[in-house]
């Protein structure tokens, strides 16, 4: 009898599988033949369950409710009395099946069966948009949980928690699985009955940070038997397990933000003076540029030791903090950071006389983070706000280093082809390609390049006039406020109403997604990564064309792309999107040399066919030289992982 994978012993991110060891010893075309040879008996396990599950729904599809129960109750006593086997899982699948027709109305499709058989084998699936990963995650935690397993379903934010969290609920509930949710704002009385139920939905940032605060609490118990004691009473901890963790939008949580610091910290009495972060803004605005070093692998500016003192001595009426040339060094060199790489609406925006950090990813504000010492307090002091008080680091852990404590990892994507070899390596887990239901139809109309971003702008509104004009639905991405904002006024100039989502605007999100599928809706937005909210397109939308996506400004990735574009054509929709990009974006600024911009606009201005060609393959050149060095980054933090497990090794409390 077949076998799935049952939960493997915890990673102590130390031992290596067989087939990672033999690596070292083999070719690469035999590598590759392993890999295609262990994708095939994937697939076919995949079929062979889910044919069980089909002859099992048959089964059940008859039976009244109260039957249902009965069997969900005789359920958990098999899944734990043994290793878990094709046929049980079938059985559980097809009980899910059956509960969800219940409550829902319709089955799960054949797609969604097979994202959630891999999901169950520790895998990461990738699953179009709208193909229901709500629902499908239902599969693997309704296994896992009934087999006694603590699951955490892990997502972006906290409205998607809450909604996935209340949607799932009555599906769960009547197998007899208890779900909670942990969001912002709850107490620890209240996070520790979320986290002591059978499902918890929470974000990656709630879980880490809990995680964080139970390590604390551990550390300062006492002795060192009081911290073993403590360790094993659950009633003072919140996060108690890392059993089986389900992530959504899996590419953002592990690749994108894998190497975010998560920091706990403590306000210190210090505090730098107003008066001395002035005189460093004023003195870096000052400085002849040739005082500065730029070392690009690290994009960091350092100040040239031999001119500090000089530079100081000129300071009329210096603040008392100038006396330590570390400190001064270290604050020149942060206002400086602040000064060439730091734009209000890019980077941040102020709120509440506070300053807001914009997720570089998803363009969502981060209001619970905030910038290393010195260079925070150099954009409050430039925004006109009050100085924050110094912070002492007492616990950090990154996103990569917490969901590899795991005992068992998967997750899911709509875009996780470009980065299926660092899940593989890193977490140890395969990514699977699920077919989408229906065909796909969604395609590439334009792909414009234009000198300027004014250009741009006009040429985007034009294009969203035609597009309402013929009835359809459409939705304009882009990567900053600042351009939203920009777009968003030469709509206005134009006459046509619309509705604007960026971290600006955060708290109108799920209406304004809700509503971009409807007659002349116009949406502009800023990345689309993690919001999660369908776009379900009105039926005279839909016999129109379907949405249309104008992606009007350079993303940090493919990836990106994919993840926005791909709002169109769900489900077997029409769609077709477009690219409009300008050659005086900030992003092709820093990156562009001056060679190759004088070629583009010189054919811009005399073959625009040929320059929106030429630019479309120095965009992919660029996108991917910048995830090689992400990846790069997050290699560095792996290793270093890797040793400090091996250094601490004798200490895994959890």
């Amino acid at each position: 009898m077949a076998r799935v994978s049952d939960i493997p012993p915890p990673r102590t991110g130390l031992a290596l599988n067989a087939a990672e060891i033999a690596h070292g010893e083999r070719s690469l075309i035999d590598i590759a033949r392993q890999r295609w040879r262990e994708q095939c008996n994937r697939r076919l396990h995949a079929r062979r369950v889910l044919r069980g599950i089909h002859r099992e729904r048959a089964a059940l599809s008859d039976l009244p409710e109260a039957e249902l129960r009965q069997r969900a109750r005789a359920l958990p006593a098999r899944l734990r009395k043994a290793a878990l086997e094709d046929v049980d899982l079938a059985e559980c699948f097809a009980l899910v099946d059956a509960v969800l027709k219940r409550v829902f109305g319709f089955h799960y499709h054949d797609n969604q069966l097979l994202a959630g058989f891999h999901l169950a084998n520790g895998n990461f699936v990738e699953l179009a948009t709208g193909e229901g990963k709500t629902v499908t995650a239902i599969l693997p935690a309704a296994l896992h949980a009934l087999a006694g397993t603590p699951i955490h379903v892990v997502t972006v934010n906290d409205y998607l928690a809450a909604r996935d969290a209340e949607e799932v609920a009555p599906v769960l509930g009547m197998l007899g699985l208890e779900v909670g949710t942990v969001v912002n704002g709850m107490n620890p009385k209240e996070r520790r009955a979320a986290y002591g139920c059978d499902v918890t939905y929470c974000t990656n940032k709630e879980l880490v940070f809990d995680y964080l605060k139970d390590r604390i609490k551990l550390q300062e118990s006492g002795s060192f038997a009081e911290r073993v004691k403590s360790s094993f009473q659950q009633d003072r901890r919140m996060v108690t397990e890392l059993g089986f963790v389900i992530i959504d939008e899996a590419d953002s949580v592990l690749i994108d933000d894998a190497n975010i610091p998560l920091i706990l910290t403590r306000e210190e009495s210090s505090a730098l003076s107003r008066h001395f972060v002035e005189q460093a803004i004023d003195l870096v605005d000052r400085m002849d540029p040739s005082v500065w070093e730029y070392v690009s692998r690290s994009e960091s500016y350092y100040l040239n030791p031999r001119f500090l003192k000089t530079l100081i001595d000129d300071i009329s009426d210096p603040a008392p903090e100038w006396q330590s040339f570390a400190l001064a060094e270290e604050v020149l060199m942060q206002a400086k950071t602040a000064r060439e790489k730091f734009r209000r609406d890019v980077h941040y925006f102020v709120e509440e006389d506070k300053i807001v950090l914009i997720d570089p990813q998803t363009g969502r504000p981060t209001p619970d983070r905030s910038l290393p010492w010195g260079l925070h307090q150099v954009l409050e002091v430039r925004e006109g706000l009050e100085v924050s008080p110094n912070r002492r680091t007492i616990a950090k852990l990154s996103f990569q280093s917490y969901f590899r404590k795991y005992h068992k990892i998967c997750g899911m994507s709509g875009t996780l082809h470009e980065v299926r070899g660092e899940l593989r390596k890193v977490y140890r887990a395969a990514s699977v390609h699920v077919p989408t239901h229906r065909p796909v139809r969604n395609f590439c109309q334009h792909d414009r390049i234009f000198v300027t971003s004014a250009q741009r702008d006009a040429w985007v509104a034009e294009r969203t006039a035609a597009m309402q004009a013929a009835g359809r639905a459409v939705l304009i991405g882009v990567n900053t406020v600042e351009a939203s904002d920009a777009i968003s006024a030469a709509l206005h100039r134009k006459g046509l109403e619309h509705q604007v989502l960026n971290a600006k605007h955060l708290e109108q999100e799920a209406e304004i997604v809700k509503q971009a599928g409807q007659i002349d809706a116009i949406s502009v937005v800023t990345n689309m990564a993690g919001r999660g909210t369908d776009i379900k397109l009105n039926p005279e939308v839909r016999a129109a064309g379907g949405l249309h996506v104008i992606i009007a400004e350079v993303l940090p990735s493919a990836r990106l792309e994919r993840q926005l574009f791909g709002r169109a054509g769900r489900q077997g929709d029409p769609g077709s999107h477009d690219f409009a990009h300008a050659l005086d974006e900030r992003p092709l600024d820093e990156a562009m040399t001056a060679l190759v911009r004088q070629g583009l606009v010189a054919l811009a201005r005399t073959a625009p066919g040929l320059a929106d060609r030429v630019f479309r393959v120095w965009l992919r050149l660029y996108q991917r030289n910048r995830e090689r060095q992400k990846a790069r980054v997050r290699k560095q933090l792996f290793k270093a992982d890797m040793e400090r497990d091996e250094v601490f090794l004798f200490s895994r409390l959890r």
